[in-house]
């Protein structure tokens, strides 16, 4: 179906705004989470510990809240796009190694009922989802 060209420039003007604001919503994610975990945090250690125990606790926790952070600060300055969101998509395909490694994690009491920590590694497929979405929609942009 054909659109009216004031309606393209209206719903074109839209979507660059909306593409904005989920960049700006997945870095404060990215920034929150991983200065939580900087700090100590770790409400989904017996998750992380499924995957990595290092990464849980410590020195690693340390690491992966550090890296998190700097995804998120990626996305919030907008460079390097390419980097760091296959970075981002990386980091949120690395927990569906749950499936693998923790599926007592993953499932409770069994499948498919899925436990929280469960519920937080599928809304990744939603985060990685929309990190692409946000590099396609920038891409596209640089090439018109």
């Amino acid at each position: 179906m054909k659109m009216h060209p004031f309606s393209q420039r209206i719903l074109g003007r839209y979507e660059d705004r909306l593409v904005v604001v989920l960049r700006f919503t997945l870095a404060l994610i990215f920034i929150w989470f991983g200065l939580l975990k900087v700090a100590g945090y770790n409400p989904v250690s017996a998750l992380v510990s499924s995957v990595s125990p290092f990464l849980a606790t410590g020195v690693g926790l340390t690491l992966l809240g550090t890296f998190e952070t700097l995804i998120g600060v990626g996305l919030l300055l907008n460079r390097a796009r390419l980097l760091v969101h296959t970075l981002l998509v990386l980091h949120l395909a690395g927990t569906f190694l749950t499936f693998f490694t923790g599926l007592e994690v993953v499932f409770s009491p069994h499948f498919p009922i899925l436990s929280l920590d469960g519920e937080f590694v599928v809304k990744n497929l939603v985060l990685a989802t929309a990190g692409l979405l946000v590099l396609l929609h920038q891409s596209r942009k640089v090439v018109r």
